[in-house]
């Protein structure tokens, strides 16, 4: 029946752990259905890093750094559409690692958490663009794996997303939110509501087994204990408007431990051999730690974990406060009440799901005094939420499913062309 080659692209191994849970899910539910057919080419940022961390050898790790896509990728892309009819021309263009293996890919798949988000502005809103635009102009259709889009009252983002998005087969939108801000645009035709991906990423038997061995051994997990995800992003949002981010999570945690609670810091983006904060919670996590008096009841990690131990650890949880989408994607999975500090819709909605909505709180009023109070509140209502999120389980994940039901739709489709 011939191979199947699928191109994922915005995603990584490495880094951040929510891109590494939506990739792991994906892949294994594309390699349930096709077997030995599957092949990936995974269109990487840190590809030295995702080669050491790829666990399949049907997995092709293509360097795809943004200066490469943006500068020379995207240019050469041009070119070859441009000359699509020359053959020689095609040939030479070509012998760039990025359109070879966009040259031999039936479909790409396109796993931004995020994009065309007017708060991301010039730079990622472009490179957003080049990801999905380099493939089309070679020829090759694109679809989005689930994921928040929007706002699009900015201009630039807004004429880069009218122009390119209505061009994709296939575009999986996270929630409600994302939905009616594509429809504002009069983008419909072409988009389906499917739940985050990483809410069908398979648990791990020996990963289980480790975090298992570690908690066993530790009297910390016997006691209720708060997950607290840290988050790089947030810090940096914190900082532009004069909040002390570092100081209010250190205060909080000696709040919960004067409440009785034990708190685990938790790292769902993180490098380890690297001091960039981008895609990298250590550094804070290291700095928030540092900063509270008594740590005995505190459990702080300085590790690159894989996305299924992040989730393990999460589910030995009383409660999560997070700051990192995929932290509470992981809570929700997992069943555990979860208290979002944020920055965008991308939180409410998926909360929405659950009917959750009212749990989700802007960074941007974040102070100690508010936070106690949204956790008390929060605490009180653990009843009601619990009910909610047994409640409303089932049906998330069955759409988280719909991505790749959909996807599949679409390769099969192109297949059955491409044999005829």
């Amino acid at each position: 029946m011939g191979d199947i080659v699928v191109a994922i692209t915005a995603a990584s191994y490495s880094g951040n752990k929510g891109a590494a849970a939506m990739l792991q899910s994906s892949i294994k539910q594309l390699h349930d259905k096709y077997g030995e057919r599957l092949h990936i080419n995974l269109m990487s940022v840190y590809p030295g890093e995702d080669r050491r961390q790829s666990p399949h050898d049907f997995i092709e790790i293509v360097p795809t750094q943004p200066e490469k896509l943006l500068f020379v990728a995207f240019p050469l892309a041009i070119l070859h559409r441009i000359f699509r009819w020359c053959p020689p021309v095609r040939k030479l263009l070509e012998k760039n690692k990025v359109l070879k293996a966009y040259k031999g890919t039936d479909l790409v798949i396109d796993e931004a958490g995020i994009s065309f988000v007017d708060s991301r502005g010039f730079v990622m809103n472009t490179y957003a663009f080049v990801c999905a635009a380099v493939p089309l102009l070679m020829g090759v259709p694109v679809v989005k794996y689930s994921q928040a889009l929007g706002t699009f009252k900015n201009p630039y983002n807004r004429f880069l997303a009218k122009w390119i998005l209505p061009k994709l087969k296939l575009i999986c939108a996270r929630g409600q939110g994302t939905y009616d801000n594509l429809k504002e645009i009069g983008i419909t035709d072409n988009v389906k509501l499917c739940a985050d991906g990483a809410f069908t990423m398979a648990d791990s038997i020996p990963i289980s087994k480790r975090v298992e061995e570690r908690c066993k051994d530790d009297v910390f997990y016997s006691g209720k204990v708060v997950g607290l995800s840290v988050s790089s992003v947030v810090q940096k949002k914190c900082r532009k408007l004069g909040i002390n981010y570092p100081q209010i999570m250190a205060e909080f945690i000696e709040y919960l431990d004067g409440k009785g609670y034990g708190v685990l810091m938790i790292a769902n983006a993180a490098r380890i051999n690297s001091e960039k904060t981008r895609n990298n919670d250590l550094i804070i996590g290291d700095e928030i730690y540092e900063a509270v008096r008594d740590k005995k009841n505190v459990r702080w990690y300085h590790e690159e974990m894989d996305a299924e131990e992040i989730r393990e650890y999460i589910s030995r949880c009383r409660f999560l406060v997070a700051s990192r989408f995929h932290a509470m994607i992981g809570a929700l999975e997992k069943k555990v009440p979860v208290l979002l500090i944020g920055w965008s819709h991308k939180y409410q909605e998926v909360l929405d799901m659950f009917g959750l909505g009212q749990y989700a709180a802007d960074f941007s009023g974040l102070n100690i005094d508010n936070l106690k109070k949204s956790f008390a509140d929060f605490e009180a209502d653990e009843e009601l939420i619990r009910d909610k999120l047994e409640k409303n389980h089932t049906a998330v994940l069955d759409s988280s499913y719909d991505n790749i039901r959909n996807i599949a739709g679409i390769l099969d489709e192109i297949v059955k062309e491409r044999r005829i």
